[in-house]
């Protein structure tokens, strides 16, 4: 799975499908009228149910699983998809995912049952009408050496490839995600015209103006954003759904990709 001598392969996925409508809306639009090609949905979050109808619905688009055990929000906790009695290590005691990694690894995850609930993801999505055409991760990322032995074994058991760990070139997507709102669309601007030759990801987290975005805040006070995420995250849809972003791309040549069009190569 190489680029061409000179080609320039940007793979681009939108993730975190389900943690809300508007955030559903989003990146549908993304991928409908901007350069996302690939969404990861959370099977965990609420709004999973009408990720799950817009990925049948949208069968020519690429859609992955975003294994997710971290649920990030202030008052708007996630619930594992297995009974929290057979994992009660991956949550707290009121049967809530633990709200950071930090969390989490201090609580020593079993991680039998951290493999367990992953493929109950994977197999509550099927079950659903998800096509799935890659796996990744929330918060945690896949090349964690505690817990990446569990993903390898979970991809090669599905046939799925695991985003991150196919040689790609991740790109620095935080230099968008925590720019200001009128800033997001120049960031873009900057990484893809300082891409090279060769195999590139970058990560996305569309939304829209909403009072469900807008209520979301991150338990860490470090990851939370003063400008409110609803504001942040529309601000990205913007960028990736500008016609001057989308003219630059052909202007660049840059050969935009989803994870089934990848595996394809």
């Amino acid at each position: 799975m190489k680029a061409q001598p000179g080609e320039i392969i940007l793979i681009t996925r939108a993730d975190d499908m389900g943690y809300t409508h508007t955030g559903n809306l989003a990146i549908l639009d993304c991928m409908r009228h901007g350069i996302i090609r690939s969404a990861a949905i959370l099977v965990v979050a609420p709004w999973f149910d009408e990720a799950a109808r817009i990925a049948r619905e949208n069968p020519d688009f690429s859609f992955g699983i975003h294994l997710g055990i971290i649920g990030e929000w202030r008052g708007y906790r996630w619930r594992p998809v297995l009974p929290y009695s057979e994992v009660r290590s991956l949550v707290d005691e009121n049967g809530f995912l633990w709200q950071s990694p930090a969390q989490f690894w201090s609580h020593n995850p079993d991680m039998s049952e951290l493999e367990r609930e992953f493929r109950a993801h994977i197999e509550l999505a099927r079950k659903m009408g998800v096509r799935i055409d890659y796996l990744d991760t929330h918060y945690i990322m896949p090349y964690d050496e505690r817990f990446r032995p569990v993903l390898e074994r979970i991809g090669a058991d599905y046939g799925l490839p695991i985003s991150c760990l196919l040689g790609e070139h991740e790109i620095d997507d935080f230099g968008v995600y925590y720019l200001p709102p009128e800033e997001k669309e120049h960031g873009l601007e900057r990484i893809l015209r300082e891409l090279t030759p060769g195999v590139h990801l970058l990560i996305t987290h569309p939304g829209l103006p909403s009072l469900e975005n807008d209520a979301l805040v991150h338990f860490e006070q470090k990851d939370v954003q003063p400008l409110g995420v609803g504001r942040m995250r529309a601000a990205e849809t913007l960028a990736y759904t500008s016609p001057r972003i989308r003219r630059l791309v052909d202007e660049r040549g840059i050969r935009l990709m989803s994870y089934r069009e990848f595996a394809a190569l």
